[in-house]
């Protein structure tokens, strides 16, 4: 197998704010999610809901790669790819 195109950079990121109240999530390796430390609510690699009490996937904010920077802007990406 050949690789033409390298590792891209995403247009998205996926934001680290609970829907529920708006607590910080953190990832779990060994559990595969990113998970609540205050409600428990779980979401998977993709931040969508995998346990509540959230009922929304965590919100994705758009990359930007300008000038060899990489910057977030925190509006919602043109398309969900989830």
């Amino acid at each position: 197998m050949i690789i033409q195109n390298g590792p891209q950079i995403a247009e998205y990121a996926i934001s680290p704010i609970c829907t529920h109240l708006g607590c910080t999530v953190k990832w779990d390796l060994e559990k595969n999610h990113f998970i609540c430390p205050s409600h428990g609510s779980q979401y998977d690699s993709q931040g969508r809901v995998v346990r509540g009490p959230a009922k929304r996937s965590l919100p994705l904010i758009t990359v930007v790669v300008k000038q060899n920077q990489i910057r977030l802007v925190d509006r919602k990406p043109a398309v969900d790819p989830r």
